[in-house]
């Protein structure tokens, strides 16, 4: 028969075991190297730190016509095969400790020309902003425009930290002799200066207006009328 004591203590052991399984997991860091062999494919080496997890799903969105093929994981055992979950495939890892690797291959559409899209843990950031470090490299002469995030580059390599994880990561670039890709953040500039030149005449042909416009002075009710004044 078991005793009360040892009920106290399997009671004790199991509140214990599942407030660590429920605790948050919040993503401490990351570490994002993304290496694109042609505008339609790439490789990505995504390592990432994160505290209190004994379990982390991976999500990636997989567009129609492209592909995504896990190459291997380091630091963490996956629960399973990956999973298609509607327009996403999902990955469980069991990290052995706070930071892990993984690497795949990915294949785009033509519709997603330059835009790798990472397999990213579906857990919140800490409570300040995680830090995150993307480094892309591209082909040997290759000219990016448009990227994002923004990079800083030396070479063929480009270098960028921001404090979340992004769902891609967005490199168009032309080789020598073809034309510049679009740029999107370029069409946005002048799409903002636009709208703040429309705002700046809107207003001021609204204050043009109003200085060209008398408005009546109120009477003085102390100053008689016309038909008063007679009396």
């Amino acid at each position: 028969m078991i005793s009360r004591r040892a009920l106290v203590i399997g009671a004790a052991a199991v509140l214990l075991l599942s407030g660590r399984a429920n605790a948050a997991a919040r993503l401490a860091a990351a570490d994002v190297r993304v290496v694109f062999e042609s505008p339609l494919a790439c490789t990505v080496e995504l390592g990432v730190t994160i505290v209190d997890a004994a379990e982390v799903e991976h999500r990636v969105e997989i567009a129609e016509g492209g592909r995504v093929d896990l190459i291997d994981v380091t630091g963490a055992t996956p629960a399973g095969p990956p999973t298609d979950i509607g327009r996403t495939r999902a990955l469980t890892l069991r990290p052995e400790g706070s930071s892990y690797t993984l690497r795949y291959r990915a294949q785009l559409p033509e519709a997603r020309t330059g835009r790798c899209p990472l397999w990213i843990p579906t857990v919140a950031a800490g409570v300040t902003a995680a830090s995150v470090r993307v480094t892309t490299r591209l082909p040997t002469g290759a000219r990016a425009a448009g990227t994002m995030p923004t990079f800083r580059w030396n070479g063929d390599e480009g270098t960028a930290t921001i404090g979340h994880l992004p769902a891609f990561v967005r490199v168009p670039y032309a080789m020598p002799g073809e034309p510049a890709p679009w740029n999107i953040g370029r069409l946005m500039d002048m799409f903002s200066i636009a709208t703040l030149v429309v705002a700046t005449l809107a207003w001021s042909r609204r204050q043009r207006r109003s200085r060209n416009t008398k408005i009546p002075r109120p009477q003085d009710p102390k100053t008689p009328g016309p038909r008063e004044a007679s009396r």
